[in-house]
């Protein structure tokens, strides 16, 4: 148990005070980096003074979380915001898991679940665990005096607890029967928000509860930990490879008719679709997500397979590695057809954010597949979860570079110089993160006039935004909203010309007639 258990609880309840204060009622930006990094720097802080040292390893996990977490102090896009949301706390769990040993490239799906698991279970026991420790009685022949927050510090902290509640039950009788102690009872202590206030304390107990846990899962993991062995089987095989090569046979066939089809029509030009009766861009665009669909679920049926298929001789392992590879390599040709279908659905009717998340997770799943068959040739199957991590986590970063609003702002304006229609309303409802491709491209000289005129409605209507905006609070503040609104205000002449009105629905400027909806109140708020 911990040498300096109060440090727990302090840290703990430090981190859960700052998240009530960064987080309630307020927007989520910088203030997500400033708590994630207070919560990496406590458990650091905590494991210098119990005197343990964190694998290097720790320290890889440590900075991708900060990474991730930065990235919503950056971007506005919100699946990118989100996906890093998520891979943050992920970094998170994954570094209390192996905090001291930096086993985590070692394990395999299986570990993975277990160890989160363990994590948020010891999260929620911990803190009980600990104070159960405290108040345990040191042995007779030692003697100790007790602290200063043991003696004083942590019942005064429980007698408040409990004292709350009931002086607010009391309060809340007292100021029905007496108007007037009542109004003055509001006035000191403003009872209309207690609800408020009581429901706050009750989740910041139970986050520093939790923390507690987890910061003593980190650095007092419960048993012995030995590093995994990535290859060795989780699972006792059962199914014979009789049973598991005519099911690798049967789909390798499918795949492969399937293929001979895609030849003839997708890859053989436009004049062998129109023989079936469909368009070119009607043909694209069916289907190219049920091709990731089947992409994915076939990558699930190899690595079930490897895990429970019967492979005692050198035929039977032989077989199975000669048709799996034929299977990966059949799901790279029909992620190659999927992603020839979505160029052309992009040519045909521009870009979008499904689209786009769809394009980069077609060239991380192909790169897994990839790593998949070079692992099955060299026996290093057990290796497939950290490729997986390796994925997950580039497939994020990958949005959060790229701007996923800019990308598409600027592939959809490369589409209008060559003809096709710029749709307006599409850019509007693209995040701040789009705001400097626009201003770039308004202010290209070469920019015919059709065009420039489309794209300074679009950034009037987005200069709209930013003036009738709510104050904003520093804790939503983001790097990318901050440089949208300073484009704005310096190059806003550059557009004045484009007027707004305003009606119940908000407000909207005319373009070749039809009214283009720049924002409401309500839109305005949520792009804070």
């Amino acid at each position: 148990m911990p040498k300096h258990q109060k440090w727990f609880w302090l840290a703990a309840i430090i981190a859960a005070l700052l998240f009530d204060f960064l987080f309630w009622n307020k927007p989520m930006g910088v203030s997500f980096l400033i708590w994630t990094v207070v919560v990496l720097g406590a458990g650091y802080l905590l494991a210098r003074r119990e005197g343990k040292r964190p694998s290097l390893l720790s320290l890889v996990v440590t900075l991708l979380t900060a990474g991730f977490a930065a990235v919503l102090a950056w971007r506005s896009e919100p699946f990118t915001r989100v996906l890093s949301f998520f891979l943050t706390f992920g970094g998170m769990i994954l570094l209390a898991a192996t905090f001291l040993n930096g086993y985590w490239p070692w394990y395999r799906l299986r570990e993975y679940f277990i160890e989160f698991a363990k994590v948020i279970g010891n999260g929620f026991a911990g803190a009980v665990r600990l104070s159960s420790h405290a108040q345990t009685p040191p042995p007779v022949d030692e003697p100790q005096r007790p602290g200063f927050w043991k003696r004083r510090g942590f019942p005064i902290l429980r007698g408040v607890l409990i004292a709350i509640p009931i002086v607010a039950v009391l309060g809340l009788l007292l100021s029905s029967a007496d108007p007037v102690f009542g109004d003055w009872l509001k006035r000191i202590l403003n009872l209309e928000r207690l609800p408020e206030y009581l429901f706050r304390l009750f989740y910041i107990l139970v986050i520093s509860a939790f923390l507690v846990g987890v910061y003593l899962h980190a650095l007092y993991p419960s048993g012995f930990q030995q590093k995994p062995d990535p290859n060795k089987p989780w699972l006792k095989p059962f199914l014979g490879w009789t049973e598991t090569g005519i099911i690798l046979g049967a789909v390798d066939l499918l795949f492969i008719a399937f293929m001979i089809i895609q030849v003839r029509y997708l890859f053989g030009g436009t004049a062998n679709i129109s023989e079936t009766g469909y368009t070119y861009s009607e043909y694209a665009r069916r289907g190219f997500g049920e091709l990731v669909a089947v992409a994915v679920l076939s990558l699930g049926l190899y690595l079930g397979l490897s895990a429970v298929s019967r492979r005692e001789t050198k035929i039977s392992r032989a077989g199975f590695s000669v048709l799996a590879v034929i299977l990966m390599a059949n799901v790279l040709a029909i992620l190659a057809s999927s992603l020839l279908r979505l160029m052309l659905y992009e040519d045909a009717y521009g870009f979008s954010q499904l689209r786009t998340y769809t394009h980069i997770f077609i060239f991380w799943l192909a790169g897994l597949i990839l790593v998949t068959i070079i692992l099955e040739l060299a026996r290093r199957r057990g290796h497939f979860a950290l490729a997986l991590l390796v994925m997950v986590v580039g497939f994020g970063a990958t949005l959060a570079l790229i701007n996923v609003d800019g990308f598409i702002a600027a592939r959809n304006i490369d589409r209008a110089l060559k003809g096709e229609e710029l749709d307006v309303v599409y850019l509007n409802d693209l995040t701040v993160d789009a705001v400097p491709v626009l201003v770039d491209r308004y202010l290209d000289p070469a920019l015919p006039a059709s065009i420039k005129d489309k794209l300074g409605k679009t950034l009037a209507c987005r200069e709209i935004t930013f003036r009738n905006a709510t104050d904003r609070q520093w804790q939503g503040y983001r790097i990318g909203q901050d440089r949208a609104y300073r484009l704005l205000q310096k190059n806003s002449i550059s557009w004045s010309q484009y007027k707004s009105d305003i009606d119940p629905d908000g407000w909207w400027i005319l373009d070749d007639g039809t009214q283009i909806y720049c924002g409401s109140d309500e839109f305005i708020d949520t792009m804070e």
